[in-house]
C-alpha cells in the first residue's frame, strides 16, 4: 500500500517539478531560441518586444520595431551590439561562437518577422 502511494505521489509531482524546473528540457527548441531565452529574454522579453519589468518603456529594448535601427539595425550592427554590448545597458556576449551567433541572429530575425 505504501509503495502505491509513493508511486502515485511521484507521478503527481513529476509535472509540477517539470513546470518549476523550466520547460526547455521538455520541448525541442532550436539553438537560437535556446540562446535567446538564456541570454536575451530577461531584458528583451520572449517575443523581443522589451515588455519586461526592468525595461518596459525603454524603446531601445524593443527589438521588434525599427527605432533601434538608429544604432545599426542590420545584421552586422546586431552582431556588433551582441559581441560588444551597449554601454550601461547591455552586457557583451563575446564568448559566442560563430555558429551560436548566427543561430541567435537568425532567431532575432524570426522574431522581427524577417527571413534569416
Amino acid at each position: 500500500m505504501r509503495a502505491r502511494r509513493a508511486a502515485a505521489a511521484l507521478l503527481m509531482a513529476a509535472p509540477l517539478a517539470a513546470a518549476l524546473g523550466g520547460c526547455d528540457d521538455l520541448f525541442v527548441r532550436d539553438p537560437g531560441e535556446r540562446l535567446w531565452r538564456k541570454l536575451c529574454a530577461e531584458c528583451h522579453g520572449l517575443d523581443g518586444a522589451g515588455n519586461t519589468p526592468r525595461f518596459m518603456g525603454n524603446a531601445a529594448a524593443d527589438l521588434t520595431d525599427d527605432y533601434w535601427k538608429n544604432f545599426g539595425g542590420d545584421r552586422y550592427g546586431w552582431e556588433s551590439a551582441v559581441r560588444e554590448g551597449v554601454f550601461g545597458q547591455m552586457p557583451a556576449f563575446d564568448q559566442l561562437s560563430r555558429e551560436e551567433m548566427k543561430a541567435l541572429l537568425d532567431y532575432l530575425a524570426s522574431l522581427r518577422g524577417e527571413s534569416p
